[in-house]
C-alpha cells in the first residue's frame, strides 16, 4: 500500500495538535477532508502530524477503513468514498 509512513505514531493523541480537530467529525466529514488533502503535494512534518491524527480520526469510526488504511501507514493513492459501514476507494472511472 502506497501512502504514508507513520510519522509522529508514536507520539500520544494529546500531543499531537491536529487531533482534537478531528473531534466529532462525521465518517463524511473525514472523508471530505482526506479527499481534500491527498492532492496536496507538500510535505512537513506538521502534515505527517496531521495525516496520523486524520487515520487515528477514521480508525475510531469503527468503520472498515482497510481499502486505504494498514498496520503501516495511510494510502493517499485515490479519493475514497463511504458504502455502507466500509471506506472504499473512489476509481477515477467508477461512480
Amino acid at each position: 500500500m502506497s501512502g504514508i509512513i507513520l510519522t509522529g505514531a508514536g507520539l500520544p493523541d494529546d500531543e499531537n495538535e491536529f487531533t482534537a480537530r478531528f473531534v466529532g467529525k462525521t465518517a463524511e466529514q473525514l472523508i471530505e477532508i482526506f479527499n481534500r488533502e491527498r492532492v496536496k503535494q507538500g510535505w512537513v512534518s506538521a502534515r505527517g502530524r496531521f495525516l496520523v491524527a486524520l487515520r487515528s480520526a477514521f480508525q475510531a469510526t469503527m468503520l472498515d477503513c482497510s481499502a486505504f488504511i494498514s498496520e503501516n501507514g495511510m494510502s493517499l493513492s485515490h479519493p475514497i468514498r463511504l458504502r455502507g459501514d466500509t471506506i472504499v476507494l473512489k476509481r477515477e472511472n467508477a461512480n
